[in-house]
């Protein structure tokens, strides 16, 4: 038997302090976090620009404003399943993808992890790209007019170092400058919303007279949920430094006010704006519609909301990097994920084209994203998030969570309930899927799989696991 990132204990360390914790349980008395914190925490980790470009994505689809507004609230209707689950945070004093060990079983749950690790390279490419353009802009707003390959290179450094070194000090350097973030990106959204505003067309139809139906408006939907669904598999990471007695209602309307807020904010302003100019390059494509000074504002929030963003992302796939079975320190995984992801940025840059590779990406995060989430918390619920602190780190037979040569069958199977229903019901530009195309090109992708795949583990392990979780005493 062999156990990895045993509980701790002690006292906090000071904001500026390296934070020693990784995947492991964080004690009671380390727990200094309040819900107010962890509602500017959201708001803060969604104030950046990706939201805004999903909006606009629902216009560049072919959906009316009304539709596309009706798109990006629905898709964030999500988010109130990410409020609820992390409640697991402070009841568990875990992290997702160790608490999601139970399920899965301790080396089953490793799979879940590698996905884990990969989506959240592929969030942090995206969010580092949007700053980076913003960077650029920036620079030739300052006279630099031809960057070229040495701007790109030297805004991809400055945009994701600061992001590193935020993720790499810790959770509480976090917690600390989140809110900053929240405030300063909504304030400069908020007068590019009072500039565009006067000159709207709220009636206004696509070009060519084509008008979305419900399919359009549920693909438009899809892919604004990926971003709440990208959120379910880490959401009680950042949840964990709560008081386990922290009541569910205060966790679940912080997190739902702070971040669907946030998201359907910048939403709705991605989508009025989008309807007096393209944003197929979402910085440049806001220049003719503001004066120069609300510009320059507009680049710098775009910058700042990259860094927030990147920073909380990058903290956990440096927690995804240690649940996959790399044997380092979390600053350490988090510093090598670094380097990854750095790579994959100057890739994009350089040699693919960024919108193809959102839609690409973003298409596939909800096939898995979902019904991974939907069996863990699941699981948190039939076993009132009561786990062994333990046991759940324990990599053996001697551990209650290990299954069948490690592998928990139930879980396993469930998630593969899910991910394929997500393939049946998709609509994306990599895969027309049968039942989508019978549906007029309906993507469902985005909800059906996660009731599936909490169907089915409710089904084949409620009864098992609710038992398992009466003689759970840590």
């Amino acid at each position: 038997m062999s156990t990895t990132a045993p509980p701790r204990s002690g006292e906090p360390p000071a904001t500026g302090t390296l934070e020693q914790h990784g995947y492991d349980f964080i004690p009671e008395s380390e727990r200094y976090m309040s819900p107010r914190q962890l509602g500017l925490f959201w708001a803060g980790i969604n104030s950046y620009q990706f939201f805004f470009v999903l909006g606009s994505e629902a216009i560049g689809v072919g959906l009316s404003l009304v539709q596309a507004v009706v798109a990006v609230v629905l898709g964030n209707v999500l988010f109130a399943l990410v409020a609820y689950s992390s409640i697991a945070g402070p009841r568990a004093g875990l992290p997702a993808l160790t608490l999601s060990r139970a399920p899965f079983g301790v080396l089953g749950n490793r799979v879940n992890a590698l996905f884990t690790w990969a989506m959240s390279l592929g969030f942090k490419t995206v969010n580092g790209l949007l700053g980076v353009f913003a960077v650029l802009a920036l620079f030739q707003q300052l006279g630099w007019r031809e960057p070229g390959a040495a701007g790109k290179i030297l805004a991809t450094l400055l945009v994701l170092g600061t992001a590193i070194v935020i993720a790499v000090t810790g959770h509480r350097l976090l917690i600390r400058v989140q809110p900053y973030f929240a405030v300063a990106v909504a304030a400069v959204f908020a007068v590019l919303l009072v500039c565009t505003l006067p000159d709207v067309d709220w009636s206004r139809q696509p070009a060519g007279g084509a008008h979305g139906g419900p399919a359009a408006v549920l693909s438009a939907a899809a892919l604004v949920a990926s971003g709440s669904l990208s959120y379910l598999v880490v959401s009680p990471d950042y949840a964990r430094y709560l008081p386990s007695g922290t009541p569910v209602r205060k966790v679940f309307w912080r997190v739902l006010g702070g971040g669907a807020g946030m998201a359907v904010y910048l939403g709705v302003t991605g989508v009025v704006v989008a309807t007096r100019t393209d944003l197929s390059d979402p910085v440049a494509g806001v220049r003719p519609l503001v004066p120069g000074w609300l510009f320059a504002l507009y680049i710098a929030a775009c910058f700042l909301g990259s860094i927030s963003n990147n920073a909380s992302v990058f903290y956990s796939s440096g927690l995804a990097v240690q649940a996959v079975g790399v044997p380092l320190r979390r600053w350490l995984a988090t510093a090598l994920d670094a380097l990854l992801a750095l790579a994959a940025v100057l890739l994009i840059l350089f040699v693919y084209d960024f919108e193809t590779a959102l839609n690409e990406f973003l298409s596939l995060v909800n096939v898995w994203a979902g019904p991974f989430a939907a069996v863990w918390i699941t699981d948190g619920v039939l076993r009132r998030w009561r786990y062994d602190a333990h046991a759940v780190h324990t990599v053996g037979r001697d551990s209650r969570y290990w299954g069948v040569g490690g592998v928990n069958l139930r879980g396993i199977a469930a998630l593969a309930c899910g991910m394929a229903t997500g393939l049946l019901t998709i609509d994306s530009p990599l895969l027309h899927s049968w039942l989508s195309t019978r549906l007029g090109g309906a993507d469902l992708s985005w909800i059906l799989p996660i009731v599936v795949s909490g169907g089915v583990y409710a089904a084949l392990a409620g009864r098992r696991v609710r038992g398992a979780a009466g003689r759970t005493t840590g």
